[in-house]
């Protein structure tokens, strides 16, 4: 396998394009290509001239930090600085003061020293009683915190974590953000980011419990909390640019929960601890224990409504002038923190409200600074659901979905209005958690499709366009996860245009080699890294998918669903008749031409439903009245709240039938490493460009979306 590995190194190699097989098993080139060589960007950056407009940089920037958490990738890395001190609680206010020192891997795997401070002020208080004779608990409760801290990001540029350590442990060298001085600004070093967010959070909420059995606790609950965030960040992004960003945030999310749970007391697997270390020890493995001894059912639910605000400014640090304004504004930025993500979170900031904010803050940088470089308001609305599972020490899965709406209306450069609407699904796994340790094995997913409009100050908004992505980080997985997960995006791209075209067109693959067992020889599962799908279809491909008829969309359906159920959709096309939004048929005929056995019945039900509910979902799409609520109502279609049941891919599986290919757009990389040293990589980047220009817009959009993304601990 090693060497099949090393092989597919070959995807770096520049060229033109790569080969895949044709329908034939013929070499075909492929309309995939190696991008041409171009200097990297600073930190945070978007990639100039990529198909994706950056679109991407956050997702997978957030995919590999979760792949990395509570994992034991070196073991260097476990070992951290950190202490904490508490005083009061828990009917007073209790305050906590933190100090942490850590080392991080970036994306591209060079370390940076992380130094955090923390102020923490909370209050919580619950009331409850037991409900009647039943067993039940009830309570009430409510809560308040304000959080500060101080973090500097420094890069190191190295990879190994053991040869730092002496510069981990020198506590001398610890750097606060605090104060803010020209001298301290001139002297940043190139990727060094300062980061002070001040939050405030205030809930509420009412829960149910029970016990069900010995060490089983079922519960339900509800909660309402609101959240103000305030934050400046300061990142020397290269000898003369520093940028500077400050942050407002306000959401408020109701949420629902109800979860059902057994606990292995992990006190029965602690030692009997006769003096002080060994009781320290104990309260540790305890600790530990505790995390992974729980089988666990939840279910969640919550809506957010929410309001942003970014403004930023680029100075060149090496200008004593502008060194000496931005410590300046900084200062007068600092006292603003607290009041800011007070009002925000305590009260329900309406649209005048946060407008009012952004002009106070503008008109005080404006003073030093100048006017921002950027400032633009985001107002953003979401709902979601969640399960998860946890099994003992073996397994710890959770699958969410959510669907949104984020306006975002800039006040500098081009002006301006992007209204995005998304639609996520979410699955991730843990298996083999062990105390100390971390989850041997991870395997993360995230899909995402997003439909973008926009409209220039005093002007309606354009048709939207479309864009398809999908991340997937793992630990320690076969390298044949990574081919047979480009081989489930490849069953759908060989079907771009078929419903005009007919056939499959499999140049429109990714050429990404599989990865076979070699003879006599398991494939050994010691792989790492994340892979990583942009897909952009433009303006015409959307109009074009919009304008299927129903016949046609049936018959793509049938088109695009598994080769062992293709015979029962393609009856359903030929049989059944569309009536008030259901698919009906003749289930007596249904029987006899397709030989359904026992508990086939349902099963064809089930698919008459899932192609009846996608042609209602295009058909209401297809029928709104404007451009941004025709991208609304088509995120729908792929989101859990369709009428299909149909996920993301099994709907664009059908919907890509009818765009034609020169109307996509892609960006594909897999940066795969060995778990063990001396093991092989797999490094490609493909990029879809063949004949096709960048959407209008595109690379504006994936701007604007990664200011207001949610935020790496490496960028600001």
């Amino acid at each position: 396998m090693k060497n099949l590995l090393l092989a597919s190194l070959l995807l770096t190699t520049p060229a033109v394009a790569a080969v895949v097989p044709d329908a034939d098993g013929d070499a075909a080139e492929s309309q995939w290509s190696t991008p041409v060589a171009a200097p990297a960007p600073a930190p945070g950056e978007p990639v100039a001239g990529g198909a994706e407009g950056g679109y991407a940089d956050p997702d997978r920037r957030r995919m590999d930090e979760e792949r990395r958490k509570d994992v034991l990738d070196q073991l260097c890395r476990r070992i951290k600085l950190n202490k904490d001190y508490t005083v009061g609680g828990p009917d007073w206010p209790s305050a906590t003061i933190g100090f942490n020192r850590r080392m991080e891997a970036d994306i591209d795997g060079k370390l940076a020293l992380i130094d955090t401070e923390e102020l923490k002020i909370g209050w919580s208080k619950s009331l409850g009683d037991e409900l009647g004779n039943t067993g039940a608990h009830g309570s009430i409760w409510a809560g308040a915190t304000v959080d500060g801290r101080s973090m500097v990001i420094r890069r190191l540029g190295s990879y190994g974590t053991c040869s730092e350590m002496d510069r981990l442990l020198k506590v001398t060298d610890i750097k606060l953000a605090i104060p803010f001085t020209t001298k301290r600004i001139m002297a940043m070093e190139n990727g060094e980011l300062w980061r002070i967010p001040m939050t405030l959070n205030v809930s509420y909420g009412a829960g149910v419990s029970g016990v069900a059995g010995e060490d089983v606790a079922l519960s339900f609950g509800v909660s309402k909390g609101k959240t103000g965030t305030a934050s400046m960040t300061l990142w020397r992004l290269s000898e003369k640019k520093a940028r500077f960003r400050f942050r407002i945030d306000y959401v408020g999310v109701h949420s629902r929960s109800l979860s059902i749970s057994k606990t292995i007391p992990a006190a029965e697997f602690a030692f009997q601890g006769t003096n002080a270390a060994l009781k320290l020890v104990n309260k540790e493995i305890a600790k530990q224990l505790n995390r992974y001894t729980a089988l666990y059912l939840g279910i969640g639910r919550s809506k957010s409504d929410g309001r942003r605000l970014v403004l930023e400014y680029v100075i060149d640090p090496t200008d004593p002038d502008q060194a000496r304004a931005m410590a300046e504004a900084l200062q007068g930025n600092f006292k603003t923190l607290v009041d800011l993500a007070r009002r925000m979170a305590t009260t329900h900031t309406s649209n005048d409200e946060t407008q009012q904010a952004y002009t106070e803050i503008q008109e005080e940088n404006a003073l030093r600074l100048g006017y921002a470089t950027y400032a633009a308001m985001s107002q953003y609305n979401g709902r979601s659901r969640s399960v998860s599972i946890g099994v003992p020490f073996l397994f710890a899965g959770n699958w969410s979905s959510s669907t949104g709406n984020d306006t975002v209306k800039r006040y500098t450069q081009d002006g301006g209005e992007f209204k995005f609407h998304n639609a996520a699904n979410s699955p991730s796994g843990e298996f083999f958690n062990i105390p100390f340790l971390g989850p041997m094995v991870k395997n993360l997913e995230s899909r995402n499709v997003e439909f973008v409009t926009y409209a220039a100050d005093g002007q309606p908004h354009s048709e939207a366009f479309g864009v398809y992505m999908h991340n997937q980080a793992f630990l320690r997985l076969p390298a044949s996860s990574v081919s047979s997960g480009v081989e489930d995006v490849n069953a759908v791209l060989r079907l771009a245009g078929a419903a005009r075209r007919g056939g499959v067109d499999r140049t429109m693959e990714i050429p990404v080699p599989r990865v076979e067992r070699l003879e006599g020889r398991a494939e050994g599962a010691d792989q790492k890294g994340w892979v990583s799908l942009t897909m952009v279809i433009n303006q015409k491909a959307v109009r074009d998918a919009l304008a299927a008829t129903a016949p046609e969309l049936l018959k793509a359906y049938a088109v695009g669903t598994k080769p062992e159920d293709r015979p029962w959709a393609e009856w359903l096309v030929k049989n059944g008749r569309l009536e008030n939004g259901r698919l009906v048929y003749d289930q007596a005929q249904a029987k006899r031409d397709l030989d359904i056995r026992e508990g086939g019945d349902s099963w064809l039900a089930n698919m008459a439903g899932r192609a009846a509910g996608l042609v209602t979902d295009m058909a209401d799409a297809a029928s709104a009245p404007n451009n941004e609520d025709r991208a609304q109502r088509f995120a729908k279609v792929f989101s859990h709240e369709n009428r299909s049941g149909m996920g993301h891919a099994d709907v664009f599986r059908v919907l890509i039938q009818f765009i034609d290919p020169l109307d996509v757009t892609g960006d594909f990389v897999a940066a795969v490493d060995g778990a063990h040293k001396g093991a092989a990589e797999i490094k490609a980047h493909y990029v879809l460009k063949k004949g096709r220009s960048e959407v209008d817009k595109l690379g504006d959009a994936g701007a604007t979306r990664g200011r207001f993304a949610d935020g790496s601990i490496m960028t600001d």
